[in-house]
């Protein structure tokens, strides 16, 4: 039986990433550019919510450009690479700094899966798959659940697929961590997180000390010709141990020739994302232009027992 510890994996993966780099290049770089424009009108009770400020606002949630690629070296391995920033430089206040950082990292796939560095969606967050109706909204899932993080300084390890499941795995070193520990992040897959060539998805997921929490979670979405039902169960717990509860979403869309109207529910009691537990219930309905368009309306209402927030958000997206 081997052991090894959290500290031994950056050793085995730089070792990996020197072994693999053996071979004469066989083909040339292919790239692609990509990204997706989104503006939002929106008026928000309190400013409480995340991602929402008080009064009537326009914004650009999350809207973002990037760069993807891949260059062979051998038959069997190829480098791969992305760099993307999320671009404010639609709001008036954000002229000074239009740009943030986003999934940025370098690395190699082959036969063997891939590994790459940098800065990545924890495997955690990632195993949320199309759960989330309202992604990148102010009624996102993590204006309640922790561990949606996107963190820098990390190895990410994402095996092939086998027979419909996949193994994944984020590593933060010590020296790079916010709480001073190594972390991890391990996610288990099974079926398809896109929902496109099956019908069904289903991940276990576990974080260990990354960003300050330990948490696990199942989730399960299932997809029935237009009707789309998903669901979230997690238990968090902070690092320190203080802190600790149950959080839960579920969510159902429905397909209406063009027309897609949508529900959300979310609740978490562990009090890591805020001082109180909370519960929030959004309704929206989306018009699909295309593939790459659309326009939306959303109502969320967020009670955090103290305190309350509203936001009725309409908006348009266009992804490239």
């Amino acid at each position: 039986m081997i052991i090894i510890d959290k500290k031994s994996i950056p050793v085995f993966a730089a070792t990996g990433l020197v072994l693999a780099c053996c071979g004469q290049p066989v083909n040339a770089a292919q790239y692609s550019i990509y990204g997706k424009a989104e503006v939002q009108i929106a008026n928000t009770d309190k400013g409480t919510m995340r991602y929402a400020k008080e009064g009537t606002h326009i914004d650009a949630p999350f809207s973002r450009i990037g760069v993807k690629g891949e260059h062979g070296l051998t038959d069997s391995l190829k480098v791969i690479f992305k760099y993307e920033v999320q671009v404010k430089g639609f709001e008036h206040d954000d002229t000074s700094d239009p740009f943030t950082a986003r999934n940025t990292y370098l690395g190699l796939a082959g036969d063997f899966g891939e590994i790459v560095i940098g800065r990545n969606d924890t495997r955690f967050k990632y195993s949320e798959g199309k759960v989330d109706n309202f992604n990148e909204t102010q009624a996102d899932v993590a204006q309640l659940l922790p561990g949606q993080d996107r963190l820098g300084d990390t190895i990410t390890y994402s095996s092939k697929s086998f027979a419909g499941a996949q193994l994944s795995l984020t590593y933060a070193p010590q020296d790079d961590s916010s709480n001073n520990e190594a972390g991890f992040a391990a996610t288990l897959i099974y079926g398809d997180r896109g929902l496109k060539n099956k019908n069904y998805y289903v991940a276990i997921s576990h974080v260990d000390s990354l960003n300050n929490i330990n948490a696990s979670r199942l989730v399960a979405a299932w997809k029935q010709s237009d009707l789309q039902l998903g669901a979230i169960y997690q238990r968090s717990e902070s690092v320190d141990g203080t802190k600790s509860g149950n959080g839960y979403v579920l969510s159902a869309s429905y397909k209406l020739d063009k027309w897609q109207p949508k529900v959300q529910f979310a609740s978490d009691d562990s009090t890591i994302r805020h001082s109180t537990k909370g519960t929030q219930w959004t309704a929206g309905v989306d018009y699909l232009f295309d593939k790459q368009t659309t326009a939306y309306l959303l109502y969320t209402d967020l009670d955090l027992q103290q305190q309350t927030d509203n936001s009725l958000a309409l908006g348009l997206k266009y992804k490239f």
